[in-house]
C-alpha cells in the first residue's frame, strides 16, 4: 500500500499526459497534490512533514530559476532578432546541401541559442522557403531538436545534474559520447526524407554529410570535455556550420544578419573560457542560499547573459514593447510548468519517496536494473517532452538506483534519452503539425521519425552494456 502511495504522483502525471486529455499544467498539479501523501509515508521518524515540504519546495523553486530565466531571455532574443533581417540559408536553389545545413546545423545552432523549439520554427520557415512541406517537411524540422541538452544554453542538463549531484562537466561529457554515437544514427532517418522532399543524396552528398556529422559528434566531445555545457554546443556546431556557409557568410548583408548571434556567442564563451572571467564573473552578484544547490550568478548565469544580449538587440528594432510583452505571455506558462516540475522532483527526492520507489524498481527489475535507465529516460522524455520536466520527473528516481556504474554516466543517459524522445513527444508533434499549416498529421510525422527513438534506446543499451562488461569506475569517459 506505501509503495502505491509512493508510486502516485509519477503513475498519475504519466497517465495524464498519455491520455492526451489533461493539459500538462493540471496533470503537474495533480502529481503536486499526490506528493504530499508520498511524502507523508516516506519521511524518516521524527521529521515533521510541513516544515520539510516547505523547505523542499523551496528549494525546487530555486533550482527553477535557473530554466524559467532561460526560457524568458531565449524568448526575448528571438522576438528582436525575429524583427532583424536574420535568414542566412534561405536564398538560392534548393539543394540537398542547403537542406543538410537548415536541418542538422542551422536549426540546432538556433535551437543551442535560445531553446524552447525555436530551432523547428526557424528550420521549419526556411524548409517552406526551399518549397518543402508536408509530413516530411515536418519531420525534418524536427531534426533541429537532435542537440536539445544542449538546447537553451542546456538548463534542462544543468538542472539534471544538480538533481543527480553530480559534476556537470563529467555528465556533459558522457552525454556528448552518446549523442556522437546517435547523430550518425540519424542519417538515415534525414536521407530517406530528403529523397522523400525530392532532394536525394548523391554518393558525393552521403560523404560529406557523414564527415559532417562525425566531425559534430568529435567536436561535441571535445567541447565538454574541455569547456561547459553550456557553451559547448556552440562550440562544436560553430566550426562545421561556418564550413557549410562559407560562401553565404561572404555576401552582402550576411555579416548584418548574424550579428546577434556572433555577439551572443562572444559573451557566453568569454564568461565561460576566458581565463578569470568565470572566478570574477560569479564572485559578484551570487544567489546561493543552499550551499548544496548550485548558485545563481546575475553576471554568469546563461539566462541572464543571453537576456542582455536579447536586450541589446531589442534596442536596435522597432516594436520594442510588443516584443515584450510578447516574450513575457509566451514565457509564462512554461515557467510555470517547470516550476510545478522541479518542486515536484525535490518533493520527491528529499522525503525519500524517490529512494523508495528506486529500491522498488531494483527488488523487481534484477540484474538487468541498469538497462531500465534508458526506458525510463525515453518514457519521461516521450510524455513530458522537455528535458526540463523528463529530468525533473525521474532524475531523482533514476540516481537513487544502487547501480555499479559512474553516477554521472547513469544520470547521462537519463539525460540522453530523455532528451532524444522529446523529438517525438505528442505535444511536440502536435505543435509542429499545426505551425506547418498545410494539412499535416501528428501521426504521419511521428511514423517518420520513429527509428530516431528506438536508436536513441539501443545507444544507451550498448553503452551500458559496454561498461558493465568492462566493470567500469569512475567519473567520466576515458
Amino acid at each position: 500500500m506505501i509503495l502505491l502511495i509512493q508510486v502516485a504522483p509519477l503513475a498519475a502525471i504519466v497517465a495524464l499526459l498519455a491520455s492526451g486529455r489533461a493539459d500538462p499544467l493540471r496533470a503537474v498539479a495533480v502529481a503536486l497534490v499526490l506528493a504530499i501523501p508520498a511524502a507523508a509515508v516516506s519521511v524518516p521518524e521524527g521529521v515533521r512533514l510541513a516544515p520539510l515540504l516547505a523547505a523542499e519546495a523551496a528549494r525546487g523553486a530555486f533550482l527553477a530559476l535557473q530554466p524559467i530565466a532561460v526560457t524568458f531571455a531565449g524568448l526575448l532574443f528571438h522576438g528582436a532578432v525575429s524583427a532583424r533581417p536574420r535568414d542566412l540559408d534561405a536564398d538560392g536553389a534548393a539543394t540537398h546541401a542547403r537542406l543538410f545545413t537548415v536541418c542538422l546545423l542551422l536549426g540546432p545552432f538556433f535551437e543551442t541559442v535560445t531553446g524552447f523549439g525555436v530551432g523547428a520554427v526557424f528550420a521549419l520557415g526556411d524548409l517552406h522557403a526551399l518549397g518543402i512541406g508536408g509530413p516530411a517537411g515536418a519531420a525534418l524540422s524536427l531534426l533541429s531538436q537532435m542537440l536539445i541538452p544542449w538546447g537553451g544554453l542546456g538548463p534542462g542538463t544543468l538542472l539534471g545534474a544538480a538533481l543527480a549531484g553530480v559534476e556537470l562537466r563529467a555528465l556533459g561529457a558522457w552525454n556528448a559520447a552518446l549523442s556522437a554515437a546517435w547523430l550518425l544514427t540519424l542519417l538515415p532517418v534525414f536521407w530517406r526524407l530528403a529523397a522523400e522532399a525530392g532532394l536525394p543524396a548523391t554518393p558525393r552528398d552521403r560523404i560529406e554529410d557523414a564527415v559532417t556529422i562525425a566531425a559534430l559528434g568529435v567536436l561535441l566531445i571535445a567541447a565538454n570535455l574541455l569547456a561547459t555545457v553550456e557553451v559547448a554546443g556552440l562550440l562544436a556546431l560553430g566550426p562545421p556550420l561556418v564550413w557549410r556557409l562559407r560562401h553565404r557568410l561572404a555576401q552582402p548583408g550576411a555579416a548584418r544578419a548574424a550579428t546577434p548571434y556572433l555577439a551572443l556567442s562572444a559573451v557566453l564563451l568569454a564568461s565561460r573560457l576566458v581565463p578569470g572571467a568565470p572566478a570574477l564573473l560569479t564572485a559578484v552578484g551570487m544567489i546561493r542560499p543552499w550551499p548544496d544547490l548550485p548558485g545563481f550568478a546575475l553576471f554568469h548565469q546563461p539566462g541572464m547573459l543571453l537576456g542582455a544580449v536579447g536586450l541589446g538587440v531589442l534596442a536596435t528594432v522597432r516594436g520594442r514593447r510588443a516584443i515584450l510583452l510578447r516574450a513575457g505571455r509566451r514565457g509564462a506558462r512554461p515557467a510555470v510548468l517547470m516550476l510545478g516540475y522541479v518542486v515536484l522532483a525535490r518533493l520527491l527526492g528529499g522525503s525519500g519517496a524517490a529512494a523508495a520507489l528506486a529500491g522498488a524498481l531494483a527488488a523487481a527489475a534484477g540484474a538487468a536494473l541498469a538497462f531500465t535507465v534508458p526506458l525510463l529516460g525515453a518514457a519521461g522524455g516521450f510524455f513530458a517532452a522537455t528535458n526540463v520536466g523528463s529530468n525533473s520527473i525521474l532524475m531523482p528516481v533514476v540516481s537513487a538506483l544502487a547501480l555499479a556504474l559512474p553516477p554521472a554516466f547513469v544520470a547521462a543517459v537519463q539525460n540522453f534519452t530523455g532528451s532524444a524522445l522529446c523529438m517525438v513527444a505528442p505535444m511536440r508533434l502536435g505543435a509542429t503539425a499545426a505551425l506547418a499549416a498545410d494539412g499535416t498529421a501528428p501521426g504521419a510525422i511521428a511514423r517518420r521519425l520513429w527509428p530516431t527513438a528506438a536508436s536513441a534506446v539501443l545507444v544507451g543499451w550498448a553503452a551500458i552494456a559496454v561498461l558493465v562488461t568492462a566493470g567500469a569506475s569512475g567519473n567520466g569517459p576515458a
